[in-house]
């Protein structure tokens, strides 16, 4: 597992890799005005300078309900057009009462 390797078409966020097989991983957090760009262009291009179609687009939500909506739907759409689309996993970063207080 590598942090931030730079291929040429600036650093992903990671990159796991065993052998020839490689996954690239881009993680944003809905804060950033860059999101999507993130989700359309970024992630699509580090995959073509490692040359792996084994992508996954991390959106960790820190209060930003709007754009989660917009990216699911966009993502659907993606789907639904055929597009070849990176594995979308959103984390919930919203603080959380404390289990040992319910």
């Amino acid at each position: 597992m590598s942090c931030e390797p730079d291929e040429g078409r600036g650093p992903v966020d990671f990159k796991v890799s065993r052998g020839q097989e490689k996954t690239l991983i881009e993680v944003k957090l809905s804060s950033n005005s860059q999101y999507l760009h993130g989700y359309e262009v970024q992630v699509e291009e580090y995959g073509k300078a490692e040359k792996t179609d084994k992508l996954v687009y991390v959106l960790v939500d820190v209060g930003n309900p709007l754009k989660v909506k917009r990216l699911k739907e966009l993502h659907k759409e993606n789907i639904g057009q055929g597009k070849k689309v990176p594995e979308l996993i959103i984390i919930d970063s919203m603080p959380k009462v404390s289990a040992s207080r319910t």
